[in-house]
C-alpha cells in the first residue's frame, strides 16, 4: 500500500513538473517569432545569394542570433546593419546577408536558434551548378598532333643565338640597374601602403570596380611581402587569411579584413557588384588591418 501510494505521488509530481516546463517555454517563447527566407533556391558558382533573418517580438529589445562567419560549402560576402522597426509594442529586426559557393551540389543553410528561447530557424535548401550547355552543343574530340616538318638553315642557329645572348646580358645589366635604383629609393612598408590607398580613387564607374578590388588587395599583399617576407604572390584568399591568423589576434578586426577579402573574390570571379559604400568601407578595413599590423610588434 505505501508503495502504491509512492508510485502515484511520483507520478503525479512528474506530471507538475513537466506541465511547469511546458508552461515555462510557452511563456518564454511567448509573442516571439524567427523565420529566414532566401531569395534564390538555385545559383550558379559564384552567385551572390541573399538571406533575410526576420525576429518578430511583443517584448522591447528581443535577441537577435549571431549569422556565423562560415559555414560549410558557403562563404559570407556581406552583412547588412540590423534593421530595427518598432510599431506599438510590436519590434520586428531584420538583416540581411549576402552569401556565394564555389562548390557544386545541394547544400543545406542550417537552422539559427534564438537565443533565450527554444525557436529555431528553418533550413533552407541551396543547389548550386554549373552554367548549363546550350541546346545544340556537342561534346568534341580531341584532335590527334600534327606533325610538322619544319627545316632550318645552321646559320640562321646561330645568328639566333648571338642574338640571344646579347638580349640575356643586356636584359641582366638593366634588372640589376632598376634594382638597386629601386632599394635606394623605395618608401618603407608601412608608408608605402598608406600612401597606395590614399592615391587609389574611389570606383565611379562599373567598369573600375574590379580593378579597385584587385589593387586593394595587391596593396595588401606587397605590404606582407615587405614587412614580413611573405611569398603572398601567388596566394588564395583563404591561404592568405591562414597566415594573417597567426599575426591579426584580434577577432573583430580579422573578420572585417576577411570580409573585405572575401567581397573582392566575389567581384573579381563571380561579377558581384556591391553597393558604392561598400568600396569605401573594404578600403578602410584594409587600411585599419594595415594599421594594426603596423603597431602589433613582430613576434621574435
Amino acid at each position: 500500500m505505501i508503495n502504491h501510494m509512492r508510485k502515484k505521488l511520483l507520478l503525479i509530481g512528474m506530471a507538475f513538473s513537466f506541465c511547469l516546463a511546458s508552461i515555462c517555454t510557452r511563456a518564454q517563447n511567448a509573442g516571439v517569432s524567427a523565420d529566414i527566407n532566401s531569395d534564390k533556391q538555385a545559383i550558379l558558382i559564384g552567385e551572390p545569394l541573399r538571406l533575410t533573418l526576420t525576429i518578430r517580438s511583443t517584448a522591447p529589445n528581443p535577441t537577435f542570433p549571431l549569422f556565423p562567419d562560415s559555414i560549410a560549402h558557403f562563404e559570407v560576402l556581406t552583412r547588412s546593419k540590423l534593421d530595427t522597426v518598432i510599431q506599438g509594442n510590436n519590434w520586428q529586426l531584420q538583416q540581411v546577408v549576402t552569401l556565394t559557393s564555389f562548390d557544386s551540389g545541394h547544400w543545406v543553410i542550417p537552422s539559427l536558434d534564438l537565443p533565450g528561447t527554444n525557436i529555431v530557424t528553418d533550413s533552407l535548401g541551396v543547389d548550386v551548378g554549373y552554367i548549363p550547355m546550350k541546346e545544340g552543343d556537342q561534346i568534341k574530340d580531341i584532335k590527334d598532333i600534327i606533325s610538322v616538318n619544319l627545316h632550318v638553315p645552321w646559320w640562321l642557329l646561330i645568328v639566333a643565338s648571338v642574338v640571344l645572348v646579347g638580349l640575356i646580358i643586356l636584359l641582366v645589366k638593366m634588372l640589376k640597374t632598376k634594382k638597386l635604383a629601386a632599394k635606394a629609393a623605395a618608401s618603407p612598408p608601412y608608408e608605402e601602403a598608406i600612401k597606395a590607398l590614399e592615391d587609389l580613387p574611389i570606383p565611379m564607374a562599373t567598369a573600375d570596380i574590379k580593378p579597385y578590388y584587385t589593387s586593394l588587395e595587391n596593396v595588401l599583399k606587397r605590404y606582407l611581402s615587405r614587412e614580413y617576407q611573405l611569398k603572398t604572390g601567388q596566394l588564395t584568399t583563404s591561404e592568405l587569411l591562414m597566415h594573417l591568423t597567426e599575426v591579426i589576434k584580434d577577432a573583430d578586426a580579422f573578420s572585417a579584413l576577411a570580409e573585405a577579402l572575401r567581397l573582392g573574390d566575389a567581384v573579381k570571379f563571380a561579377k558581384f557588384f556591391p553597393d558604392s559604400n561598400w568600396h569605401t568601407q573594404s578600403k578602410d578595413r584594409v587600411r585599419k588591418a594595415i594599421d594594426y599590423l603596423h603597431q602589433t610588434p613582430k613576434a621574435s
